[in-house]
């Protein structure tokens, strides 16, 4: 299976034309199963702004749809979904088939306000493509390992991210940390260049296999397209190995 990262720059809360640059760089991916977007790729990660990006929701399914569509591949990313009074930081997985997933970020970045912004998501979301099992979170999500904690015996984690350029070292760390610990392959894809309210970006996008090698990498701050091999059975000879899951500890999350 072949996952493709897509690190790209974003237009701030332009949400058409977000969605024409990501047109044009999805049509230069080939022979992917997946395709991976960043957090809130059609609008960058803003707060103020979210009334005026949450009507184009509907807009990013569709585009997410076609693409999924065109492509014949999994199509992941977030935006910004309002929905019975609250809005959500949103990751989609559109399928093939037509079919549409969601999960709804769970933490929210508290020291950036988020949390008076977006309504927290309360369920996971692990799903199956192709064989494999696989769970996406969203950028602050990395953080909490409890939450992203491999109790479903997924195969990947995915982690779409605005993650700023100052804290880019524990983002390569954790994206490590989260596959070793869960045995899984994890998927993290940030954005580059600098946003609306001057924070800026460095990428560090990539691909990280079940023992903590970098798989794939983009190239810190350019917009570009990477892509990984996924070996499953590679996967499932390693957990029969090296049975960490066996071990691991039975919890509860508690509101």
């Amino acid at each position: 299976m072949k996952v493709a990262i897509v690190q790209a720059r974003l237009e701030w809360e332009n949400v058409p034309l977000n969605l024409k640059f990501f047109n044009k760089r999805l049509s230069e991916v080939n022979g992917a199963d997946i395709i991976v977007l960043p957090e809130m790729f059609a609008s960058g990660f803003t707060m103020a702004g979210k009334g005026q990006v949450a009507p184009f929701y509907e807009a990013v399914n569709q585009c997410m749809q076609d693409w999924a569509d065109e492509k014949d591949a999994l199509i992941m990313g977030s935006t910004i979904c309002y929905e019975d009074g609250h809005y959500f930081n949103r990751l989609l997985a559109a399928f093939p088939d037509g079919r549409v997933l969601h999960y709804d970020k769970r933490h929210r970045f508290t020291m950036g306000k988020e949390d008076e912004h977006f309504t927290a998501g309360h369920e996971l979301l692990v799903f199956e493509y192709k064989g494999m099992k696989i769970a996406p979170f969203i950028c602050y999500d990395l953080r909490f390992p409890v939450w992203s904690r491999n109790t479903s015996e997924y195969d990947m984690a995915v982690y779409v991210a605005n993650w700023p350029e100052a804290r880019r070292e524990p983002w390569q760390i954790l994206l490590k940390a989260r596959a070793i610990e869960n045995q899984c392959y994890v998927v993290g894809v940030n954005c580059v260049g600098e946003d609306g309210i001057g924070l800026r970006y460095s990428g560090d996008s990539m691909v990280i296999s079940p023992r903590g090698e970098v798989l794939a990498a983009c190239e810190p701050y350019a917009d570009e397209v990477r892509q990984a091999d996924i070996d499953l059975e590679a996967l499932e000879e390693f957990r029969d190995k090296f049975p960490v899951l066996e071990d691991r500890d039975e919890f509860t999350i508690e509101e």
